[in-house]
């Protein structure tokens, strides 16, 4: 719905001649009495002509207002890069503020805002405007446009019209998001992409790192005589190596199954799923002497298999990194925040912590702050699976810590999931 084209300026003989369609059209927004409407200036004998209509756009534009309502409520409204639009509770429009390419604005006042809107988004739409009617907050949605030429997508923001105490209507802001669209969805393809070939390539490594294993073994079992105490010493390292990698390439598969296996949200009681991961550490808990405290939770929308296994590498971490001669102590707390409708979850423990400037590292893919000494193991991955969960549920995840004093894990959730998510 509307039209804001993006005229390409003149240019040498590699522009195209402008045409004539293009300056029927032009003229037409102009007669609908749209701003902002400009015409590609090619090359050809049109071309001064698409200039010289340019130029009267923009003058009949801003020479619609006196000099003294230059920055006023009307410039406000009739200039604005944005369709604004006012409907009735009959779903009638009774104001916009410019109108659609092909339309003029008679043609357009009194329609149902839903002869702009494809039959299967109805439902939709129809559900958000009730809303807003009902409660009088403001909501948005973002959907494709119906009428061609113009912007593919926009993020429509729904509010209340007011009389009084009353509600007569709603208000509809459009802004062209069509840009925003088509570079999310080639980040999306790209991402699907990496996914792709992670988990593929992570899969098919596993085969010959297996065979490496098993003639490393073999080979230790069957020649350790001839092999001498240097060949075995290299023997050890190589399957060593082989086993590290085979742990890194399965910890890839992980994060690389957190968008490939995703399941579709419902509704889970934190608390709940809380206690089914602390049974499944309570020999990691019961062999460090830790003490862990489970406050009250909340029931929100999650994938269930993701916030478990979230919640899993955090007490993991937390179990992990502890100090040498004291006892782990974990708590695991959460807040409702009522106004925004998200919760805060706390992961804290009194561990060996960290410096805050590598607060963004450790979230990062395969990123240790500790060496191979073996004295903490693993590969540096599970807190990056753990952004990834948190990201794909809508939230964020950070840390507050300093080296000694143990480290908090924050993770900021929603407690309703969007439908479209």
């Amino acid at each position: 719905m509307g039209d804001h084209p993006n005229p390409e300026a003149p240019s040498a003989a590699a522009a195209p001649d402008t045409t004539p369609e293009e300056l029927l059209a032009a003229l037409s927004r102009i007669t609908a009495n749209q701003p902002h409407v400009q015409c590609r200036v090619g090359a050809g004998p049109l071309g001064p002509v698409a200039a010289a209509l340019n130029t009267l756009a923009t003058h009949l534009s801003t020479g619609r207002l006196k000099a003294s309502e230059a920055f006023g409520i009307h410039a406000l409204v009739h200039q604005a890069p944005n369709m604004m639009l006012a409907c009735d509770l009959q779903e009638q429009i009774r104001f916009m503020n410019f109108t659609l390419p092909g339309f003029v604005l008679g043609q357009v006042m009194g329609l149902s805002v839903m002869d702009f809107v494809a039959p299967e988004e109805q439902p939709r739409v129809r559900g958000i405007i009730r809303k807003v009617v009902e409660t009088g907050e403001p909501a948005g949605y973002e959907i494709r446009s119906v009428v061609q030429p113009g912007p593919e997508w926009f993020s429509v923001r729904v509010g209340p019209i007011k009389a009084g105490q009353e509600t007569v209507g709603f208000t509809m802001i459009l802004t062209d998001i069509s840009d925003l669209k088509r570079t999310q969805t080639r980040l999306e393809n790209s991402n699907r992409e990496l996914e792709s070939f992670a988990y593929v390539a992570s899969h098919d490594l596993q085969e010959p790192l297996r065979k490496i294993q098993t003639f490393g073994e073999r080979l230790k079992a069957t020649s350790a005589d001839t092999l001498g105490h240097r060949g075995l010493e290299y023997l050890d390292r190589m399957t060593a190596a082989a086993t590290r990698m085979r742990g890194l390439i399965n910890d890839l598969l992980s994060y690389a199954k957190v968008a490939s296996e995703a399941k579709p949200f419902t509704r889970v009681d934190l608390g709940a799923l809380a206690r089914e991961v602390l049974g499944d550490l309570e020999t990691a808990i019961e062999r460090t002497g830790a003490t862990l405290t489970l406050g009250e939770l909340p029931v929100l929308d999650a994938d269930p298999v993701q916030l478990s296994q979230l919640l899993q590498n955090l007490l993991s971490n937390a179990l992990k990194f502890r100090r040498e001669g004291v006892a782990p102590a974990i708590s695991v707390e959460a807040t409702v925040e009522a106004e925004s409708n998200r919760c805060e979850l706390r992961v804290r423990d009194n561990g060996i912590g960290f410096d805050e400037k590598y607060t963004n590292r450790i979230f990062d893919v395969f990123q240790r702050l500790h060496g191979r000494d073996g004295r903490y193991e693993g590969s540096g991955i599970g807190l990056a699976i753990c952004r990834k969960i948190v990201e794909r549920h809508g939230g964020s995840i950070g840390a507050r810590s300093s080296p000694g004093t143990g480290a908090t894990f924050l993770v900021t959730l929603p407690l309703q999931q969007p439908t479209s998510r």
